[in-house]
Parts: C-alpha cells; structure tokens; sequence
C-alpha cells in the first residue's frame, strides 16, 4: 500500500451511467494512451472528500488501493474534512489558491466555485480519452457538473433522504407502520402515541437543508422559477411552524436542550427516537442497531417531496496534475471496483444503470424496504442552486435558529431571511 495522507476529522433525481469498463488514460496534453501511466515519473496528487468521514474511511482507503494497482505511478493523499467545516476551509484554500488536486463538490455548491474560476476545465480531456463516452451517462448525469457547456467534473454518487422507525416501538404501541400516503397530521398522531418514558416520536433537524424539502412538501419553495428569493410566503411561514411545533407546541420532537449534545441519529440507535428523517447514507450505520427498524417514504402536507442530493468529483484549476486527476476523477465515478465498494460499504449509492449493482444493493439484509430509496427518487428535489450558495444557508439559518428558540416569530424570522438574502442574489 502506497503511504496517504492520514485522515483529518474536522468535525438526485436518480442520475445514471453504465459502467465503464476500461480505464483508458489521458496524458496532460489530453492526448490518449494505453490506459497505463507510461510516465517514470511518479505524481502524487491530494483528494479532499466530505463523506468519507467517519463511517466509510476503509472504504475510501480501499478504493485509493484500486486506483493506485491501475495507475501505479500515481499516489493518491487525502484528507476527510467533517461537513459543517468542509466548504469553509474549501473556501479558505480558493482564495489562497491551495485546493487540493481534487475534491468533493456537492451540486448546490458547485454553481459557486465554477463561477469563481476556481475549477479546472476537463472537457477536452474527456473528449480525449476513447474510453470515455459521455452517452453512457444518462438521464442528464453529465450536465449536472458543467457550467457554460464545459465540464468540470462528474457525478460521484448520490444520496435521498427517507423516514427511518422503529419497528419494536411501532409494536410495542400497538400502532401501524408508516404508509406511502402518511400526512404530516398522521406523523404527529403517531408520534403522540409513541412519547413516553424517555423517547422521542420523531425528529427532524430545523435547518436549511431540511427547509427547501419541507416547504415543497406544503405546496412552497425557496425561490422562484427565476431564482427571486421566496422564503417569506404564507406556504413556507406554515411549513417553518409545523417543524418547530414538534418540539415547542406538541413536545413529540426533542429541542436542542433536551439532546444534550446528541446526535438525532444516535439517539435513534439508541431507541430514543422513534422516527427520523435522515440519509441513504445511515442504512449502513444502523445495520447494527438492536432492534428491528426498517424506512419508509416521508409523510407531507400537500406535496410528495424528498431531498435528492448529487455528490460530484472535480479538479482544481490550479493542479499541475490535470491528467492524473481526470483519472481519479473518472475512476470514482464509473469504475467497477469503486462501484462494487460503494454498494456493499452503504457509502451512498453509486451512479450507474446497472440491474446486477440495483440487485446487490437491494438484497442486502436490513433494511427490509430498501426499494423505498428507488421509490423517493420519483418524488426527488435536488437543492436550489444560486450563487453565493453558503452564504444563503447561513443567513437562512441564522434565522431559523432565533425562531426554535423563540427570539423571533417564525414570521419575523423568514421576512429577515427575505431581506438578507435579497442583497446576497441581487
């Protein structure tokens, strides 16, 4: 095993491709070789990753051995950055030009760093390379990194959120499973029902990436069809009530004084929530839970809606390594090893249209309704995407956190949101 840098802890619309079976290379000047390194120079190129952390670094460690056995004169170092810190320190590494040769981008803020010119056009690489053909991406995977009819990346993988509960509470209170056609007035019904000695009914976070889902699920959205903020409509006062609700007015979701520092999904893990909104990315994490749980689709108000998010790989402008980075990248995106890692491990889902990877995914043992994370997709919002994207999360939030804890009206903290980002997208 070649040495890698030690890991640092800081902290979609099903899009689809077919598996590339070669791995044809690209020299820097874009030109096509055999699909080795013929280089006797060894290159060491630095990887950034926010997913892998904590739960997946073998994995990632795993698919860095693969990709090293096929290009053996490239080493690869990277480094896990915990999410809340990534994109700041991403940030921080843009505007000193230090970023590293490749790293994770996320659909919502890729708008941003492309605008900035802080990415490295790979679209004549791509071009270049004859193992590579972009009309094996479909259902529009290969649009969703460009910017201006370039390319600067590929979709890695992709993820949606769904309802986690627990079965045995579910049982022990004599109530239903959660149904397909669950509203918001059923959720709460049952989650009365399920508060008592210690748990939680349910749970989901009061937070930005947890908003632009629920006010679509009453007939809302953050902005409009031409990006004008939206945030203080009457559908998204509602909806912004309903979740803090929960906690302060019907007491069947724990406020951030009563978790004491948890995290919703341990607590969950730990039986003391019994439903939970959270990520595709925790089915393999509560594998291991001691009681039997399963998913199902989130309840709404108006609207069938769940999060898509997009995970894509790209290359920094400044690398001095565009060849070897366009083969890392390309590697986590279609390559088999890397697929097969990526279903089995529970690292998300991996972007092919393959029937045996669906059938692998779906077959292993917990949990039971693993089609319920197909079955999301065709209700699938990806995140609104506007320049200056953080900044909009976090005057968003800003707000949002005044209102759990009543300095202001939800009212009040939505027409301040309005205004904030107003100025931010003007």
């Amino acid at each position: 095993m070649k040495r890698k840098l030690a890991a640092t802890l800081l902290g979609i619309t099903l899009v689809a491709t077919t598996m590339l079976t070669g791995c044809g290379k690209t020299n820097e000047s874009g030109k096509v070789d055999d699909g080795k390194n013929t280089s006797n120079e060894e290159v060491t190129i630095k990887y950034a990753t926010y997913s892998a952390g904590p739960d997946h670094i073998k994995d990632l460690e795993a698919m860095i051995d693969e990709f090293e056995k096929q290009n053996e004169n490239i080493n690869v170092e990277y480094e896990v950055i915990g999410f809340n810190d990534y994109f700041t320190k991403l940030q921080t590494q843009a505007t000193s030009k230090t970023l590293p040769d490749v790293f994770e981008i996320n659909y919502e803020n890729f708008l941003t760093y492309a605008n900035n010119g802080v990415l490295k056009d790979v679209t004549e690489i791509a071009k270049s390379d004859e193992t590579f053909d972009e009309s094996v991406l479909t259902k529009g995977a290969i649009d969703h990194f460009k910017y201006q009819d370039k390319l600067y990346g590929l979709t890695e993988k992709f993820s949606n959120v769904v309802m986690y509960y627990n079965k045995d509470l579910f049982d022990a209170a004599g109530l239903e499973y959660p149904k397909p056609d669950w509203t918001w007035k059923d959720e709460l019904k049952a989650a009365q029902a399920l508060t008592k000695d210690g748990v939680y009914g349910t749970y989901s976070p009061v937070q930005y990436n947890e908003l632009y889902k629920t006010v679509a699920q009453n007939g809302g959205s953050l902005f409009d069809a031409e990006g004008k903020p939206t945030i203080n409509s009457k559908e998204n006062i509602e909806a912004v009530q309903w979740m803090i609700d929960k906690m302060n007015k019907y007491n069947v979701q724990p406020t951030p004084e009563q978790m004491s520092g948890k995290s919703p999904e341990d607590m969950f893990k730990n039986g003391e929530i019994a439903m939970l909104r959270t990520g595709s990315w925790m089915l393999g994490v509560f594998a291991d839970a001691p009681f039997n749980w399963d998913i199902a689709l989130e309840p709404a108000n108006t609207d069938k809606v769940h999060h898509v998010f997009v995970d894509g790989i790209v290359a920094s402008a400044n690398t001095k390594h565009a060849d070897a980075a366009w083969k890392f990248i390309k590697f986590m995106s279609v390559d088999p090893t890397a697929t097969k890692l990526r279903v089995e491990s529970g690292w998300d889902l991996p972007v092919v249209d393959n029937e045996e990877v669906r059938e692998s995914f779906l077959n292993i043992e917990k949990p039971e309704s693993r089609e319920v994370i197909f079955e999301a997709l065709e209700t699938g919002i990806v995140p609104p995407t506007v320049l200056n994207y953080s900044r909009v999360q976090d005057k968003i939030n800003e707000e949002l956190s005044k209102a759990v804890i009543g300095q202001v009206t939800v009212e009040e903290g939505l027409n301040e949101a309005q205004a904030k980002v107003e100025k931010i997208v003007k």
